[in-house]
């Protein structure tokens, strides 16, 4: 149960855990635990201010507040407040300020005033501050029993990933996009990466869509479109988020595809309509690595593609629009162009080339980020 709408506060002894949380891992989540269960319920309050170190590496203020929210949504013993330390001096000056803030959320998330409080705190000049302030309980958390910082984080993510709390996760995901046309080997590509590297990987939604509802590529109009887009947009969301994401996601597609075949498919008016929504969608996509197969592969019909276009002309106008897109929205610099050839006689259309190439651009790239080499 959501502790969205819960009432405020009416037990009297409670512990207050406050930071950045820039992001939130398991040394934060202990101490939380900790002030709950030495008390009868936890204050956390999250700190910051527009520009700090969080706001660095995407995760600003209201962002790391609902990611703390969403940890704690089902923990009634725990209230998530927020506290933007605009125009208060920075640290180590504004204790006074930043204290007297701190007190009137603490004091608007109660019924009444607190028998008890007690500050959790990591840091030994914090004892010294509070003390000579307040008349609370103060308790030292000692770091060294979880060796883990926000700051080692944010600087190598990928190797600490574990510690990571699972909403934050997805601000340092690495997130790498297959794009192509079809016949392409696409689909099978993301899904063999996804295997090897023990990943979550997504299907093409709009195949799916048009298989549910039994319509065929020519019969699309600008709804479906619509649907389509925003549910690729889910499915790779929803792998990101995934608990079974371990630092690496593959994407069959995305929205920008959605706009591409939009604009092939539906008339200028109608791709008007639509280009705005899906341009909301793509600059929230972050991706990684954009892996492009261009169409080097013979067209296969499989009784569902819309055939009117498979000719070798189409294909390539279809791909160089892909191409325009891609440089409209300043994502050149991700590309990756997979246009390997194979052995004439093993591998004729350089399948297992493209996937050998995609494979060790991963491990270089995971290698270079992280300084971890992955099978």
């Amino acid at each position: 149960m959501s502790n969205l709408v819960t009432a405020r506060l009416s037990e009297k002894n409670i512990g207050i855990v406050f930071g950045c949380f820039a992001p939130c891992h398991l040394g934060h989540f202990n101490t939380i635990m900790q002030a709950k269960r030495e008390n009868d319920a936890c204050i956390v309050v999250v700190c910051g201010q527009p520009g700090d170190r969080g706001e660095a590496v995407g995760l600003d203020l209201r962002r790391r507040f609902r990611y703390m929210r969403e940890l704690f949504a089902e923990d009634e013993k725990i209230v998530v407040t927020e506290l933007d330390e605009t125009g208060m001096p920075l640290y180590p000056n504004g204790w006074t300020e930043w204290l007297e803030a701190v007190q009137s959320i603490v004091k608007a998330t109660m019924v009444s005033s607190a028998e008890k409080l007690t500050w959790y705190v990591g840091e030994k000049e914090y004892i010294t501050e509070l003390e000579v302030r307040t008349n609370d309980f103060i308790r030292f958390i000692n770091r060294q029993e979880l060796p883990i910082s926000a700051t080692l984080i944010r600087e190598n993510p990928y190797k600490y990933w574990r510690y990571i709390m699972l909403p934050f996760r997805r601000v340092f995901s690495m997130n790498i996009l297959v794009l192509g046309t079809a016949s392409g080997g696409k689909s099978t590509l993301v899904k063999d990466l996804g295997r090897y590297f023990d990943s979550p990987y997504t299907d093409e939604y709009a195949r799916r869509y048009e298989e549910k509802y039994n319509v065929r590529d020519e019969e699309l109009a600008i709804n479906d479109f619509n649907y389509m887009g925003a549910g690729q947009f889910e499915n790779n969301k929803n792998a990101i988020i995934s608990p079974m994401n371990k630092g690496l996601m593959f994407a069959d597609t995305d929205v920008l595809v959605t706009k591409v075949y939009t604009k092939y498919y539906c008339s200028p008016q109608e791709y008007a309509q639509l280009a705005p929504s899906f341009d909301l969608l793509i600059a929230q996509q972050q991706w990684e690595i954009i892996f492009v197969i261009p169409p080097i592969t013979p067209y296969v019909n499989d009784d569902f593609r819309d055939m009117s276009y498979a000719d070798e002309t189409s294909r390539w106008h279809l791909h160089q629009l892909f191409m325009a897109e891609l440089e409209a929205h300043q994502l050149l610099e991700k590309v990756v162009m997979l246009d390997q050839k194979g052995n004439l006689e093993t591998d004729s259309q350089g399948f297992y080339a493209r996937y050998e190439a995609a494979k060790k651009h991963v491990q270089n790239h995971v290698h270079n980020k992280s300084g971890i080499w992955i099978d």
